[in-house]
């Protein structure tokens, strides 16, 4: 058997006692809870939902994460590069 180590994180409390609420109706406790997350880590080598940045992100952020999904579209690597590629002198972006 491996052996166990403790971990030690800082959380919100309501949002800690909703939490609890809800994996007690699971029958499990947050120790539980936090094994099954890192195993779903390591499963899928990340994490094991999709990460999405809340409303506050700018809308540079958004332009960029939509013109990557476009087939056409430049690759942008970072908001410094999106400016970039805003600023060329190209009337149309797109790859042929």
């Amino acid at each position: 058997m491996s052996m166990q180590e403790i971990i030690q994180i800082e959380i919100d409390k309501d949002l800690k006692s909703a939490a609890e609420a809800i994996l007690q109706k699971l029958g499990m406790d947050a120790a539980t809870a936090v094994t099954i997350f890192y195993e779903q880590v390591v499963e899928k080598g990340g994490l094991p939902f999709e990460k999405v940045l809340s409303g506050s992100t700018n809308q540079a952020d958004r332009i960029a994460a939509l013109a990557k999904k476009s087939p056409h579209m430049t690759e942008i690597g970072d908001n410094r590069a999106f400016e970039d590629w805003l600023n060329e002198d190209d009337t149309l972006h797109i790859r042929n």
